[in-house]
């Protein structure tokens, strides 16, 4: 460097990232880690979609928590107790779609149609796949579950941490609350215990896996 040769210029600061506040609402595409959680606004119809790949079939359900403590269950197959499944419940607020996008460019999905009310407090989509299906686990699948608003938000949980187990046939995904300050979206990820073929159920408003009816086979 010569004797006259000028320093080159500090670097600017680099602004801080903002921290993130609870309960703030935020927007976008967002993905959620296991165990973490984000609230986004309250749109008039949310969707719940379930993706896997198209190799294998798997079936979604959600059980519905009511603020009064009652539990409703949105399905297109039964279990032992609940033979009649009831694919709609609450006039509609929760429905389930059924089977589309089969294959679809290797994918598969199915999808829940959400209108909140005041009355529901918590929906926990669960993704199954029954032992005659063969084995297989969600990693392999790709299972994976996307919350949209309609209004250019979508919270997405993928299967970069899903479990590997091929013995394990039922996922609790996440949650969506229905809250004061928006819908909650939180990354659960919890598992039935291996070959277990019973579904979940809700003790003391919280999702204990394997503590409800068994799944009857499709």
């Amino acid at each position: 460097m010569g004797l006259f040769s000028k320093k080159a210029p500090p670097a600017p600061p680099v602004a801080p990232t903002p921290p993130v506040v609870a309960g703030q609402r935020q927007s976008g595409k967002i993905s959620l880690a296991k165990g973490s959680s984000v609230t986004i606004a309250k749109t008039p119809l949310i969707t719940a979609r379930v993706t896997w790949s198209s190799k294998t079939d798997y079936d979604i359900y959600a059980l519905v928590l009511l603020r009064d403590g009652s539990v409703l269950t949105v399905s297109q197959f039964g279990s032992e107790a609940e033979p009649n499944f009831t694919p709609s419940v609450l006039g509609g607020a929760v429905k389930h779609l059924g089977d589309i996008g089969r294959g679809v460019k290797g994918v598969a999905e199915e999808v829940i149609e959400i209108r909140l009310t005041d009355d529901i407090e918590t929906i926990y989509p669960i993704a199954y796949s029954a032992q005659s299906n063969g084995t297989g686990s969600f990693r392999t699948y790709k299972v994976g579950l996307s919350i949209s608003t309609g209004d250019g938000t979508d919270v997405v949980i993928d299967a970069s941490s899903a479990s590997a187990d091929k013995t394990i046939y039922s996922v609790a995904i996440g949650a969506i609350r229905n809250t004061p300050t928006g819908v909650v979206v939180e990354a659960l990820e919890r598992y039935s215990t291996p070959s277990s073929e019973f579904r979940p159920a809700i003790v003391k408003g919280e999702i204990v896996m394997d503590k409800g009816p068994k799944n009857l086979y499709k």
